[in-house]
């Protein structure tokens, strides 16, 4: 139980450290850094190698239609530019929604099958960039009520995923939910790299471009990249190989 009150709690820690750097400018965009560093590394190494395995080249095309779709979207249909904003950032949503179940039914095989305290560890920390992410993402654009709303249902969303346990994982690995997540992983790559909150308040100035790059841009990802070296030096499977081969495993012992 120790484990799950801690992979709720650390979904705090971006707003507290928003709020209370909000007046250090230099601060807060090494936040947004350290965002896009580790929390895209981590759907790249992380999220993106378990869709691709289970998914297999269309899962790629799905990543691919969540990643590029947007944008070309954007493009014919100009005049509904906003709505494409918003389609996308809830669609990234969705898919940091999908991955805190899967958090939650990992963090319940580690307490339950007494696993090694860094497995616990590993799941629990690299929640931290996904509440951050939130908070940079949702705060400044929506507010402060949908951002704690979306923080709210990834608090949801792992309860129902450490409820429901390996049963949950079981049907997450359902061939039309693992192309799902595919579109939903490219969705937040996409996010994060184009950033729509800040494009959008950006188009009064007519400023499409990515912004200059200062010494918090490199202080904030250098610190992103430390943070994903430690995670994978800590533990490797970040939680969820080990889930997969449960599962893989009930699957052959059904199949005997």
């Amino acid at each position: 139980m120790n484990y799950l009150i801690a992979s709720l709690l650390i979904l705090a820690v971006g707003p507290i450290l928003h709020h209370g750097l909000k007046n250090w400018t230099g601060i807060i965009t090494a936040i947004g850094a350290f965002v896009m560093v580790s929390l895209g590394g981590l759907v790249l190494f992380d999220v993106l190698p378990q869709v691709v395995t289970l998914g297999g080249l269309p899962a790629i095309l799905f990543v691919l239609l969540g990643l590029f779709g947007p944008t070309l979207s954007e493009r014919l249909f100009k005049q509904h530019s906003a709505f494409a904003h918003n389609l996308t950032v809830a669609l990234g949503v969705f898919g940091l929604l999908l991955h805190a179940v899967t958090d939650g039914s990992a963090l319940f095989m580690a307490a339950n099958e007494q696993g090694p305290l860094l497995l616990a560890f590993g799941i629990i920390l690299h929640r931290m960039p996904a509440g951050l992410a939130v908070w940079w993402l949702l705060r400044p654009a929506y507010g402060r009520l949908i951002a704690v709303g979306v923080l709210g249902l990834m608090m949801a969303a792992t309860l129902i995923g450490y409820k429901l346990g390996p049963e949950l994982l079981h049907h997450m690995t359902a061939t039309h939910i693992v192309y799902l997540q595919a579109f939903v992983t490219g969705s937040i790559l996409h996010v994060l790299w184009h950033r729509p909150h800040e494009r959008h308040s950006h188009d009064h100035d007519h400023h499409h471009g990515l912004p200059s790059i200062n010494s918090a841009h490199w202080i904030g990802g250098g610190l992103g990249l430390l943070f994903l070296v430690l995670l994978m030096v800590a533990h490797p499977d970040h939680g969820h190989s080990g889930a997969s081969d449960h599962l893989h495993g009930e699957e052959l012992h059904q199949g005997h």
